[in-house]
């Protein structure tokens, strides 16, 4: 007799340690755009009342905010929470301002990125990873992208012999440039 008295007090705070987190994992305070649905998933015996009473209408920047007070009930018995939910029309977000950009100098190019050209990837099978520097060209030391775009343009679509760094180690590998409809040649590494 003992241990279903257990038991059942162990059942019982269990149901009350689930209903007490889904309570409090709902927000005071929702924002939502015009017709957008409130929608917190179904957990039995928990509902949401809507108190007539408590409409507010404001106006942000023309915009018109309809601010609700929806009740948090327990078996529509006991509220247990109050959440404010204010609807908003569609906004839409315009970025302005000045542009910052931050140059990397580095002895090199540094390889940030890979990228297939005309549907190839010229840099698959030479070992070039992203965080590569790239120190030459046929011999010929590269130290901006300028350079580095101009010799492999230059290269007319013969394979090029690429000298970089990686962790200190120097290596050496070949690639062949891949000819764009613009008619430009690119070795897919950004």
């Amino acid at each position: 007799m003992d241990f279903i008295k257990k038991s059942l007090i162990i059942t019982f705070l269990i149901i009350v340690l689930i209903y007490t987190v889904n309570i409090t994992n709902i927000p005071d305070k929702i924002i939502l755009f015009r017709n957008q649905e409130l929608n917190f998933g179904e957990v039995f015996g928990i509902t949401l009342k809507e108190k007539p009473e408590a409409i507010l209408q404001t106006s942000i920047n023309e915009n018109s905010v309809d601010n609700k007070i929806l009740t948090v009930s327990l078996f529509n018995l006991v509220d247990v929470k109050k959440i404010q939910v204010s609807t908003i029309e569609k906004t839409e977000v315009v970025p302005l301002g000045n542009t910052v950009g931050i140059k990397l100098y580095a002895d090199g190019v540094l390889v940030i990125g890979m990228a297939e050209v005309e549907g190839k990837r010229p840099y698959e099978s030479t070992g070039i990873k992203e965080g590569d520097l790239i120190k030459a060209v046929d011999n010929i030391a590269i130290t901006t992208t300028e350079e580095l775009i101009n010799s492999v343009n230059a290269s007319k679509g013969k394979s090029i012999e690429i000298k970089y760094l990686r962790d200190g180690e120097e290596y050496t590998t070949d690639i062949e440039p891949v000819k764009t409809k613009e008619d430009k040649y690119k070795i897919g590494l950004w």
